[in-house]
């Protein structure tokens, strides 16, 4: 199932991707909980990415 769902969003695109890693809306907080990534990268790591994405959505939403 949850698996079904992230292959929908990584098929949608990057924006939709990018939309699951920074939502607070409850399915994407769903997703997250339930990611098939879990363990691919260090949780530093994973924090990183994740304020990279909403910085760069940010700025994009600013312009």
């Amino acid at each position: 199932m949850w698996l079904d769902r992230w292959h929908a969003v990584l098929d949608a695109g990057v924006d939709a991707v990018l939309e699951v890693l920074t939502s607070r809306t409850p399915h994407a907080v769903e997703l997250r909980q339930n990611s098939p990534f879990a363990g691919v990268l260090p949780e530093a790591d994973r924090r990183a990415v994740l304020a990279a994405f909403a910085e760069r959505r940010h700025g994009e939403h600013a312009a």
